[in-house]
C-alpha cells in the first residue's frame, strides 16, 4: 500500500510495548511518521504527536475527527499527567542544581555545628572544609538519587565517608571495605 508522498507503508512491529501503537501504523520509523487508524492522518514526529492528535490538543497537528470519545479522554489524560511529571522533574533538577552550587548561606564567622546542646564555633578553614565535604555529599547524593531513578545501581556504594575529626579538626575521608 503505498501512501501520502509515495512512501511505502511499513508493516513491522511497532518499536516498543507503548500502547499507543495500537492506534497508528508505522509508515516511516526513520523519519518517525505514523498514520493514524482512525482518520488515516500521515503525522510526523511520531508517538507523541500521534498523542496530541488522538486527544484532540490543537497547536502541533490537527485533531483527530473520528477517533471515540473514550480514546480521547484516555490519551488528553495520558497528555496531561506526561507533561506535569516533566514540569516535576524539571523543578526538582533545578532545585538540585541551584542546592549543589548556591553559595553558603550564612557568613564565615556564623557557621557553626550543632549536636544537641554543644555549639562547635569554625575557623575560615574548618568552615571551608566543612562547605566542601557538605557540597560533596550532596552532589554524591544526586548522583546516587539519579542512578537509583534510571536504575543504574552502584552495588554496594563507592566506598568513601566523611568523619570530623575533633583530634585534627577536620574532615577525613575514609575509605571503607
Amino acid at each position: 500500500m503505498v501512501v501520502e508522498g509515495g512512501a511505502p507503508q511499513s508493516s513491522s512491529n511497532p518499536p516498543s510495548d507503548n500502547p499507543t501503537w495500537a492506534h497508528c501504523t508505522v509508515v516511516n520509523m526513520g523519519r518517525r511518521k505514523v498514520q493514524c487508524k482512525y482518520c488515516n492522518r500521515v503525522l510526523s514526529g511520531g508517538v507523541w504527536r500521534l498523542k496530541q492528535h488522538l486527544a484532540g490538543i490543537k497547536g502541533e497537528v490537527a485533531p483527530c475527527s473520528r477517533v471515540s470519545s473514550e480514546v480521547r479522554i484516555q490519551f488528553c489524560q495520558h497528555v496531561k499527567e506526561k507533561e506535569t511529571s516533566k514540569a516535576n522533574i524539571t523543578r526538582r533538577r533545578q532545585e538540585i542544581r541551584e542546592e549543589l552550587f548556591a553559595p553558603p548561606r550564612r557568613s564565615a564567622d556564623e557557621i557553626y555545628l550543632s549536636r544537641g546542646r554543644q555549639t562547635i564555633d569554625l575557623n575560615d578553614d574548618e568552615e571551608e572544609q566543612f562547605r566542601r565535604a557538605s557540597q560533596a555529599s550532596r552532589r554524591s547524593f544526586a548522583e546516587e538519587d539519579h542512578l537509583r531513578r534510571t536504575g543504574q545501581h552502584l552495588g554496594q556504594g563507592s566506598g568513601h565517608a566523611f568523619f570530623w575529626t575533633r583530634e585534627f579538626k577536620c574532615w577525613d575521608e575514609h575509605k571503607y571495605t
